[in-house]
């Protein structure tokens, strides 16, 4: 079974093909525009690559967020496109909390493990999991003392986009560990996708959104 990844909610772009749980071919580019035009001629050099046509590809898997708003948009419209264009395509969406938690090793996690992701404003996109990896908060914005308060009196892990700006102030916490990443890795992208076919918990890809933009009518 072939299954194809890609996520350009940051800084960058990741698409890889795995076959079964071989990754035959992967992109990483960091970039702050032209995302979506990337995808496309990613997307063709990876299926050359394999020499296989997008026809032959089984599973689709794509991060939706949180992230840059531009990002989320052309990511999840281009899964869109391709699912409409080739109907026995299965595609699901991503969070983006589930992958980085996936990319945390298990000697480094902590009683609590958060997923901090950056939203370029005073507060953080933010999620919570214990030990096991389980949910323990629903995906949240929070501000710096918010998230303080969350984790005051255990021991925490860290991994995300956002942590080195959360951490630039001493919050006072018991840190086990921290992990900067600005991208993330499409080994964990291909297990979230593939633990929600195997879990038969595919959902058509829509963004996920945890505020609401910043504009407004005049």
């Amino acid at each position: 079974m072939y299954t194809l990844v890609f996520d350009t909610t940051a800084n960058g772009v990741i698409l890889a093909l795995y076959k079964d749980m071989e990754c035959r071919c992967k992109i990483e580019k960091f970039m702050e525009f032209g995302q979506a035009e990337e995808l496309a001629v990613g997307l063709k050099e990876v299926l050359d690559n394999e020499k296989i046509l997008f026809e032959d590809v089984d599973l689709l898997g794509v991060a939706v967020g949180p992230g840059s708003f531009t990002g989320v948009r052309a990511g999840v419209s281009f899964a869109k496109a391709l699912a409409f264009s080739c109907h026995k395509l299965l595609v699901t969406g991503v969070s983006m909390f589930d992958v980085y938690a996936r990319m945390l090793d298990e000697k480094n996690r902590a009683f609590y493990n958060a997923v901090v992701i950056e939203t370029k404003r005073e507060d953080f996109y933010f999620q919570l999991f214990d030990e096991n990896m389980n949910k323990v908060t629903k995906p949240l914005a929070l501000t710096r003392e918010e998230i303080k308060e969350k984790l005051s009196g255990h021991q925490v892990s860290f991994i995300g986009d956002g942590v080195e700006r959360l951490l630039s102030q001493s919050m006072g916490l018991q840190i086990k560990y921290v992990e900067l990443s600005e991208l993330v890795n499409a080994k964990a992208l291909f297990e979230a996708t593939y633990k929600k076919y195997f879990e038969k918990n595919l959902d058509f890809p829509k963004p996920l959104y945890i505020r609401n933009a910043d504009a407004c009518v005049k």
